[in-house]
């Protein structure tokens, strides 16, 4: 299939905005700011349905950062100081691990309006990937970060199992600081086969699609290795990843280009996004072309709502012209 779908949390919309500081100056109360939640939250949705998406989200607007459910739910981490997300202007609260990390209770579920999700598209939810929650984690328990990985790994196992229970059919674990390399250091093949197994012990047993999500670093100095990762999808920051690499090789997974750029407010033209699409495709696709979604290349939470809504519809006219263009139907 082509299809398309969002990569990340949503940004919220003004009125959302105007009604998290009103509480927060106690000039609305708790009632009322669900009720701001539950209409931005509908927004959302309705938002990715319209543009048909292949996936949709609830947006994860109560998600104030990718770790926050996690680092505030899971018996033996306490929530540390503000660190900057990447080479972001915007911050997350470092998790400090204190003693063995346990999942006593789901996490997502309490977080996600499964009630507004529609019936007739699959769900998504987007988690992070046991590599980022260990690396952007403080660990004053485990005796190194393969065994903290390994951890974070059975606890995201069991949040998957209860999140299928519900009814998801697509997960996608965000991986940035897999790829996140400002000093440019080679990443060690022995780094790359613990990351493999920590992914095979997060799916196991998931009767769902699984991608890995990698954004804010170039994903061929992970390559060739990454093909052998046991999930179905791989998504690529293409703003950051030369595709001149990527074309050396030949892929046989899915792949979730991220080809809108999701930290920029220039809505990018329909006709170069799908000329490059179809070069990537039949670059890397030389025999059996697999599943293909066109993405954000990370979060739209860094752009203003209306924004993100234009740039949700150009991704889905794409994924449309490239069905059609190369003649694949589902």
């Amino acid at each position: 299939m082509i299809g398309c779908y969002v990569t990340g949390i949503m940004p919220r919309t003004k009125e959302l905005v105007e009604a998290t500081r009103a509480y927060e100056r106690r000039k609305i109360d708790a009632q009322q700011l669900e009720k701001a939640f539950r209409e931005a939250t509908i927004k959302a949705i309705q938002a990715q349905a319209s543009a048909e998406l292949s996936y949709v989200t609830d947006g994860m607007l109560k998600w104030q950062d990718l770790l926050r459910p996690f680092t505030e739910n899971l018996e033996g981490l306490k929530t540390g100081a503000l660190a900057r997300w990447f080479n972001n202007n915007t911050f997350y609260r470092k998790p400090i691990v204190q003693g063995e990390i346990q999942h006593k209770k789901s996490i997502a579920t309490k977080l996600v309006y499964m009630e507004y999700l529609p019936s007739n598209i699959p769900w998504k939810v987007i988690l992070p990937a046991p590599y980022t929650l260990t690396k952007l984690s403080e660990n004053k328990f485990y005796k190194n970060e393969r065994e903290l990985m390994f951890s974070y790994a059975e606890i995201l196992k069991a949040e998957i199992k209860g999140l299928v229970e519900k009814g998801f059919k697509y997960f996608q674990l965000s991986d940035p600081a897999l790829v996140y390399n400002p000093l440019n250091e080679k990443i060690s093949k022995d780094t790359l086969a613990d990351v493999k197994e920590a992914l095979r012990i997060t799916i196991k047993g998931a009767n769902a699609k699984t991608c890995l999500q990698t954004f804010f670093g170039n994903f061929s100095q992970i390559m060739p290795e990454a093909l052998d990762f046991p999930v179905e999808d791989l998504g690529i920051d293409l703003y950051e990843t030369s595709m001149e690499e990527l074309k050396e090789y030949e892929f046989d997974k899915g792949i979730a280009f991220g080809l809108v750029d999701a930290r920029s407010s220039l809505v990018e033209d329909e006709n170069e996004l799908v000329a490059v699409a179809k070069g990537l495709i039949q670059s890397i696709y030389l025999s059996k072309i697999f599943d293909i979604f066109i993405c954000p290349n990370c979060d739209l939470e860094f752009l203003p709502w209306e924004r993100a809504e234009e740039k949700i519809r150009v991704m889905s006219r794409v994924a449309r012209r490239l069905k059609a263009e190369l003649g694949i139907y589902e």
